[in-house]
Order: C-alpha cells, then sequence, then structure tokens
C-alpha cells in the first residue's frame, strides 16, 4: 500500500464488496435491458440474474429498476450503481491483464477475458489489500477476522484467477510483486467505486455520508480548507474527512492508488489519468520574526534580503520556482538552499526562533501577522503567484461525499 495512506486502509472494504455477482446481474441488466438477455450474457439462469438483482435493491433499500412488458428500464440510482459496478469490473479486468502483462517472459499466461471477473470473491480482494498494508498473512488474517489458512486460500485463489504471481513470502513476510502492485492497484481502485455506491446510496436517501481523504500540499491551503472542511461537517456530521500532507509526488501516487480522494493545492500540469480544476490565484510573500534586522531598513529590496538565510521549499515546487525566478528577474542569485522543507509549521518556528526568512502564502502570512508570530516583510514578489485547485481521478465521478467537500471548497474559495 502506498506510503502515507494514513487514511486507514480498512475504510477500503465497503459492505458492498460483499454482493459482487448482484452488482454484475445489475451491470448486464442495464445494459441489456432485462433479466433474460443479462442472464445470456452471464450464461445464469434468468431467476439467479432476478433474484441477485433482488437483493442489490434490498441493499439499496430501493427500486433500480421499473419492470415493464417491455424489460427493465434502469431508475436514476439504478443508472448510477450500474455504471459504477461496470467501472468497478473493468478495474478488475484491468488488474488482471495489467498483472499477466508484468510476469517474467514465459510465466505468465493470457487471462482469459471476463474470466476474472466472473469468478474472483470479495473474500480474494480484501486479503490482497489486508495482505499489502500488513506485509503479513497473519496479521492481515487478524485485522479481518479471519483465520491465517483462509487467508492464504483467498490468495492464491486470486492468483490463479489472474494467472500471474502476484506476492512473494520470505522470512521477513509476505510483499507483492510487480504484478502484486499493479493488481492492488485496481483493486484498490475498484473498492474506491464501491465506497462512492455506498455514498450514492444514503445521499439518494437524503443523507450524505462517507469518508473524504484530502491530500493537501504545502504554502497552499492555508485558510480555505479549513473553512471548506468545517462548511461540510456542519451541513453534514456523517462525513468523515481526513487531510494528509506530503509532496505532490507522493500524493499523486496515493490518488492513482485510490488512497485518496483528492489533491489540493498549486496546480501543476495535468498528469496522464488526472483532471484539474483551478480554484484561485494566490500570491506569495516573505515572513520574518517580529524585529527581524531586515524590517529596520527604511527601503528594502529583495537584494538586501540575501545576507540572511532561508528556509526554502523543496527544490522543484511551483513556491521554490517562483521564488527563484523572481530573485533572477532582477539579476540576483537565488537564496541558499542548505534548509528546505515542506512542513509550514517547521518554517514557521525556524522564522520565529531565528534570523532565517521564509515563504508562505500571502493571506497566511497576513493572518499569522495578524496573531502576532511573524511579520510580513516589505518587499514585492512579482510573477509569483500561483493558481490554487483540485485534482481528482479523470476516471469516474465524485462519490456524493467528495460532492459535498468540492462545493464547499469553491465556496470556500470565492469568499477568501
Amino acid at each position: 500500500m502506498s506510503p502515507g495512506a494514513a487514511s486507514g486502509w480498512s475504510h477500503a472494504l465497503p459492505g458492498i464488496a460483499d454482493r459482487l455477482k448482484g452488482l454484475r446481474c445489475v451491470a448486464a441488466v442495464a445494459a441489456h435491458g432485462s433479466a433474460v438477455r443479462a442472464a445470456d450474457m452471464l450464461c445464469l439462469s434468468q431467476p439467479a440474474v432476478t433474484r441477485a438483482v433482488l437483493e442489490i435493491e434490498k441493499f439499496c433499500a430501493a427500486r433500480l429498476f421499473e419492470r415493464g412488458a417491455r424489460g427493465m428500464l434502469a431508475t436514476v440510482l439504478g443508472a448510477r450503481i450500474a455504471q459504477r459496478a461496470q467501472r468497478l469490473f473493468d478495474h478488475l479486468e484491468a488488474g488482471a491483464t495489467e498483472a499477466v502483462a508484468l510476469m517474467p517472459e514465459g510465466e505468465g499466461r493470457d487471462a482469459m477475458q471476463g474470466r476474472f471477473c466472473a469468478s474472483v470473491s470479495a473474500a480474494s480482494l480484501k486479503a490482497l489489500v489486508a495482505v499489502a498494508a500488513s506485509a503479513s498473512e497473519a496479521h492481515a488474517a487478524q485485522v479481518l477476522g479471519q483465520s491465517q489458512p483462509s487467508v492464504h486460500r483467498a490468495l492464491r485463489d486470486l492468483e490463479s484467477l489472474a494467472r500471474a504471481r502476484l506476492l512473494w513470502k520470505s522470512v521477513r513476510g509476505t510483499r507483492l510483486t510487480d504484478a502484486g502492485d499493479a493488481m492492488l492497484r485496481r483493486v484498490k481502485l475498484a473498492f474506491a467505486e464501491m465506497r462512492a455506491m455506498e455514498s450514492d446510496i444514503a445521499s439518494w436517501h437524503g443523507n450524505v455520508r462517507g469518508r473524504v481523504v484530502i491530500g493537501a500540499l504545502p504554502l497552499s491551503v492555508t485558510l480555505f480548507l479549513p473553512q471548506a472542511i468545517q462548511a461540510v461537517m456542519q451541513a453534514h456530521p456523517e462525513v468523515e474527512v481526513v487531510v494528509i500532507d506530503g509532496t505532490y509526488e507522493s500524493l499523486l501516487r496515493q490518488l492513482s492508488h485510490a488512497d485518496i480522494d483528492v489533491i489540493v493545492g498549486a496546480l501543476r500540469p495535468a498528469a496522464a489519468g488526472v483532471r484539474q480544476e483551478a480554484l484561485f490565484d494566490e500570491p506569495l510573500a516573505i515572513i520574518a520574526r517580529p524585529g527581524h534586522p531586515c524590517l529596520a531598513r527604511r527601503s528594502l529590496a529583495l537584494r538586501h534580503l540575501l545576507q540572511w538565510d532561508w528556509v526554502m521549499p523543496p527544490k522543484g515546487t511551483p513556491a521554490s520556482l517562483a521564488l527563484l525566478e523572481a530573485f533572477a528577474a532582477q539579476g540576483l542569485p537565488g537564496p541558499g538552499e542548505t534548509l528546505q522543507t515542506n512542513n509550514t509549521t517547521l518554517a514557521r518556528a525556524m522564522v520565529g526562533t531565528t534570523d532565517r526568512l521564509a515563504l508562505t502564502s500571502l493571506r497566511q502570512a497576513r493572518a499569522d501577522a495578524r496573531a502576532g508570530l511573524v511579520c510580513v516583510v516589505p518587499v514585492a514578489l512579482p510573477q509569483t503567484t500561483r493558481c490554487i485547485g483540485v485534482a481528482l481521478r479523470e476516471s469516474g465521478d465524485p462519490s456524493s461525499d467528495l460532492a459535498a467537500v468540492l462545493a464547499a471548497m469553491r465556496e470556500a474559495s470565492s469568499d477568501s
């Protein structure tokens, strides 16, 4: 599992995962318009398909299809569940294909199209996520509330269906092969669709709930994100919000593995499989401790600030590049980069206790200055404005709980 998935892996195991057969039937009926045609496509009996659909409707406590002489037409909720179901099975099928492709030459066996999704069990998928998180079948079994032999059997069944070796066992525990990593990513994306289903079902009944994990970039989410989170939790008390921080690269990997749901911060060029939405433009500012010698100068320019040490943003980040470009535009070398951090708390503490200077967002600098924590250094930083926004997985639609969080972010950013 991706490092930093502090959101807790167990949230990846939604209850609807135990109804994979029913979800396949719902997707097939929605696609083909009748239980009879769906049964032919799935190689099941028509009564079996009908029962499976009824079980999913019972789980949803809602009608997913309108029945008529001409067949079965999906309701609004039914169409949404069917769409997510098809997407999750596409992820699982892609996982089997990608796993085989990563096997050493001669070891992989081509997966039979559709066989993996038709036969894979929720127990096998849960076992893969659990063992990846714990690196131990015994610990995975303990967390899942199962016996170690049952977890071992579920993993062996998964490898057999995928026709690829997904795990290596050693004295240090159990780890995933490259094929296993590819499968794990797709399984977690499939679970993300299931969690979104459960959120959509709750919303259909007028109750927005779920769990949203936000990856926050430094120098970007200072004031508007807390405001947005507070608004969501007041309007929807059953929505759980988790915020983690990290570098853009680490958060991007977690986004692609469904360990987080959205990245908030300074936008980069969009990566493959990611869509972005701009929220507002944010200028940067230089901060110093109250009483810093630079503040005593009657006329202060950027060149004067090179005589002090800095707390610099990490190399290559938008904030670091913007600051270096501001110095370069005046023909000046950039500050020394002996101390770099993306931890805003550490940067503020270093500024408050030393003569170091640091960079932060202008609105955070002003808020900290009003609290007497720092002073805004009165030097203009032209062309350091960055676009702040959100990055989401390109495939799929936001779940109802994530949509509520995104709406609150838009509202908070427009007010700021």
